[in-house]
């Protein structure tokens, strides 16, 4: 049973922020095409930067799953205590969060390693509107200048920007990644998954603090009990892996992993 702790800021922010390095690897894109890629984090990255293979139908996470898709490959870009993600599928990228100011660069480096440039960035996914994960929203859009932006409908008033935001939520498909409506660390938090890869992208709804699942802390939460729910909610799905907005990934076993921290909280 995986232990769950409540976690200080103090604590929080030093133990996920301990610096970024870059990890360069071969990986597989699309058509085939390989070449070097980098991720910028933690110690974590090795998993991120492993080409991603379709699942076997018993591996998927089964219903809604599109055919036809390669897996998402995924790339962690950190910028200081928190993470954002690039999503490669074919010649297109997706963008989920933007982490703190002046990460452009960053992303300019994931994507060109990636063999691509920022007009293959079509959407931009802003998992809620904390400044940590909207900060480098102005310099993603600047240069990916088709994208389309989306984030849960209640969070929308709070995120600063000119840009049309598209909503989002349970049902909706996005670069053919699954919204889910994930409220309680804010009212319009969501997740994305990615049936084809059997990828989680978590963002503030779960951290993973030194190789344990956590809730996201009460001090940033803006209800709990609607956080837990939604913990719960993501113990329901299948999964493999998951990357979260603060700690680092894990590669397999993810969805069991999430199970036993809903199981740690109760009923309500």
């Amino acid at each position: 049973m995986r232990k769950v702790q409540q976690l200080a800021r103090r604590t929080f922010l030093m133990q996920v922020g301990r610096g970024s390095f870059a990890l360069l690897a071969e990986a597989t894109f699309g058509f085939g095409r390989r070449g070097l890629a980098i991720a910028l984090g933690g110690s974590g990255l090795a998993a991120a930067c492993t080409p991603i293979q379709a699942p076997t139908p018993s591996a998927s996470s089964g219903a809604g799953v599109a055919t036809g898709l390669e897996g998402v490959n995924y790339f962690q870009v950190v910028s200081e205590f928190v993470n954002s993600y690039v999503l490669v599928r074919g010649q297109e990228i997706a963008i989920v969060d933007t982490g703190l100011p002046n990460t452009g660069e960053k992303f300019a480096e994931v994507i060109r390693a990636a063999g691509l440039d920022w007009s293959a960035v079509n959407h931009l996914i802003l998992t809620h509107y904390h400044g940590d994960h909207v900060g480098s929203m102005g310099e993603v859009l600047a240069a990916a200048t088709q994208a389309t932006v989306y984030a849960g409908a209640e969070d929308i008033p709070q995120i600063q920007t000119t840009q049309t935001i598209q909503a989002v939520g349970d049902g909706d498909e996005v670069f053919g990644l699954q919204i889910i409506s994930t409220p309680g660390h804010t009212a319009g938090h969501i997740c994305v998954l990615d049936p084809v890869s059997s990828l989680l992208v978590a963002g503030d709804a779960v951290v993973n603090q030194g190789g344990q699942l956590a809730v996201s802390p009460a001090q940033f939460t803006w209800d709990m009990d609607l956080a837990h729910e939604s913990v719960r909610k993501l113990a329901g799905l299948q999964f493999k892996q998951a990357v979260f907005g603060h700690g680092d990934p894990i590669a397999s076993g993810a969805s069991v992993a999430m199970a036993e921290l809903a199981e740690t909280l109760g009923t309500p």
